[in-house]
């Protein structure tokens, strides 16, 4: 084992806690000093744990596993190395996922041969969330204290207090509980994806490679020329007025098909205007990625469905020009883009095949029902984890739209006769995150089976 382990040392004033790993014991205190990992900059408007400085930078997506040797010695050597020299200047974010569950096999454990591996890995996740500030140490201090030990509910908590955490039971307990698990079989659902078996594993758009490669700087290097060979631009729709609000344009710098994502044309639904947000931050491989996160900002910023220029979504009717300021503006944006697919992001109070409300479901145009039920069985199947929600929290497919009705997607169907989806997770008595998740999967899945392949 690398004679580095001892690089940081901790005693308590009552001799210390014993931890055991491949090393064998070491004595643990609360006097950690963390190094380049745990003192990276980060930024914590982020679903998944992420360092960096600029949040439109490419994005590096590590793989690991709490329990991994290979994972320890990736943190402690190449991962130092990542962070020096593209994260700290600037160049590129860092993204971490916790493969708890084997890729062939999603009910078998990846490491380990009990759920100790994913309680750690949610835990992860609740520091994130609760404590995003001190995400980073964390990581560092479990990296560096590595055991082959269970993660237990007592373990955990050690853990976390002796790295400085300061919510210990309320995420100890929220991770024994299965919070937060949507996130961590959602790794499980990427490395499927992108035909990742092992850990640790660097992802740069879909290439990737072992993190333990010699040469990894060099890996990332030529994977981050080809990452800038695109670019990501922003600008206003209706700027200077009230209704201004920003339109990313990400381009591959690559042939390829245009997708359109809408977020926030109902400023109560913030499950669609966050996952829109995280819809900026995907990287195509080829075409171009639009997205309106906040379409409808003086309503978002109210937490209201709608201001008094009345609901935004009843303002496209299919042949003439939409009948207010912002939908026009809106449909011109989309227009002036000529998108292959569009997908508008929403969330429901209800679930739809429970009580009559919209949750929980997909919403397609003519053009392509069948897609949205691949969608629906994938996230089903990956992401709603039924030992949390009842049955009817599964997606189903709704009704297609057909531009009967004055609605964005509506009038997608009806004037261009394009393939478009309205989405709607539940906010009825769901975690926030899970509900975000949900979303998210459904909305990347759509994209890639369009053909907006990403990263």
């Amino acid at each position: 084992m690398n004679p580095q382990l001892t690089r940081r040392r901790f005693l308590t004033a009552a001799g210390g806690l014993t931890l055991v790993g491949a090393a064998g014991a070491q004595p643990v205190s609360a006097d950690f000093s963390p190094g380049v990992v745990g003192t990276a900059p980060y930024l914590s408007d982020r679903l998944y744990p992420t360092m960096g400085t600029d949040d439109s930078n490419p994005t590096l997506v590590v793989y690991v596993n709490f329990l991994s040797e290979a994972s320890q010695y990736f943190v402690q050597h190449n991962l130092e190395r990542i962070v020096r020299e593209y994260v700290v200047p600037g160049h590129l974010n860092l993204e971490v996922r916790f493969l708890s569950y084997r890729p062939d096999d999603v009910d078998t454990y990846l490491v380990g041969d009990d759920e100790g591996e994913a309680r750690a890995a949610r835990a992860g996740h609740g520091v994130w969330d609760v404590e995003p500030e001190n995400f980073w140490t964390f990581f560092e201090f479990m990296f560096w204290n590595f055991t082959t030990k269970t993660y237990t509910h007592s373990r955990l908590e050690s853990y976390m207090d002796l790295a400085g955490v300061r919510n210990v039971t309320k995420i100890a307990n929220r991770a024994y509980r299965d919070r937060y698990d949507a996130l961590v079989r959602g790794a499980t659902d990427e490395a499927v994806r992108y035909g990742i078996s092992d850990v640790p594993r660097i992802r740069l758009l879909r290439d990737h490679k072992h993190g333990n490669y010699a040469d990894v700087l060099g890996w990332i290097r030529k994977r981050l020329d080809r990452a800038n060979e695109g670019s990501v631009q922003t600008h206003s729709l209706l700027p200077g007025t009230d209704y201004e609000t920003p339109v990313y344009v990400i381009e591959s710098g690559r042939p390829g098909p245009t997708a359109f994502v809408v977020g926030g044309i109902h400023g109560e639904e913030p499950e669609g205007y966050t996952a829109a947000r995280h819809v900026t931050r995907l990287r195509p491989t080829g075409g171009k990625l639009v997205v309106v996160p906040y379409a409808n900002k003086p309503a978002v910023d109210i937490g209201a469905r709608y201001t008094t220029d009345g609901d935004l979504n009843q303002q496209f009717p299919t042949g003439p020009e939409p009948t207010s300021t912002l939908a026009r503006a809106l449909w011109e944006e989309l227009r002036s883009h000529d998108p292959d697919v569009v997908v508008d992001l929403h969330s429901s109070s209800g679930i739809y095949k429970h009580d009559g409300k919209v949750g929980q479901a997909v919403f397609p145009t003519a053009a392509t029902p069948g897609n949205a039920v691949g969608a629906c069985e994938y996230v089903n199947e990956q992401y709603v984890d039924l030992s949390e929600y009842p049955t009817y929290y599964d997606f189903d497919c709704g009704n297609s739209l057909d531009g009967s009705h004055p609605r964005l997607v509506h009038k997608v169907y009806g004037d261009l006769r394009l393939p478009g989806y309205l989405v709607e997770t539940t906010r009825k008595e769901t975690h926030f995150e899970d509900a975000v998740t949900w979303e998210l999967a459904v909305a990347r899945d759509l994209l890639w089976q369009h053909g907006v392949l990403h990263g």
